[in-house]
């Protein structure tokens, strides 16, 4: 069994991160519980992982549940407890994205930075380097209008446009301040 070390650092302004350590041959459940503890979030919400490329693009979900919201029902994803973590390291810089509660949307970034042999006498998965305080799990703002209560439209006026603004008085008769013909010089006439 390979140790892999990860550095997991949450989406948020104090740029908390932890370091934890987990076996080859351990699941992605396991990591799971980790990221949890590591960060102190003790609720029971739903997650997801994402297994990423260098550009922390969205690759396939490894999701805590099935909820049937797959594109193809007839192939359910594969389970965090039904996949170890060496069935997704491709490279020496292996990325996932953690998606932690779906409702306050917790993203934590998940790199590889070192894999080795096991320590004698070690439980892993374990934290080995905590920075930063950790955000409290429901310290973000909800907005559960956002996305359905329609969004105003900046160029939206409430003046009125009147064609016949500025052309005369009332009874359509030329403003005063524009002068007539009579006004021209001779050389109009």
């Amino acid at each position: 069994m390979r140790i892999y070390r990860f550095r997991v650092l949450v989406d948020h302004p104090n740029e908390a991160f932890r370091d934890i350590e987990v076996g080859s041959e351990q699941n992605f459940l396991d990591l799971h519980h980790a990221i949890k503890q590591a960060f102190g979030f003790a609720g029971e919400e739903m997650a997801s992982f994402y297994v990423s490329d260098e550009e922390w693009g969205k690759g396939p979900e490894i999701p805590l549940a099935d909820l049937g919201f797959g594109e193809e029902p007839e192939t359910p994803p594969a389970l965090m407890e039904d996949v170890f973590i060496s069935d997704h390291i491709r490279s020496t810089k292996q990325r996932f994205i953690y998606v932690y509660d779906f409702l306050y949307m917790w993203l934590f970034m998940v790199e590889l930075i070192g894999a080795f042999d096991p320590e004698e006498k070690a439980t892993y998965p374990r934290v080995v380097l905590a920075m930063g305080a950790s955000p409290d799990e429901h310290s973000k703002e909800i907005d559960l209008s956002e996305g359905i209560l329609e969004e105003e439209d900046p160029y939206a006026s409430e003046e009125v446009y009147d064609p016949d603004e500025g052309l005369g008085d009332e009874d359509g008769h030329p403003d005063d301040d524009h002068g007539s013909i009579d006004d021209l010089g001779e050389e109009y006439h």
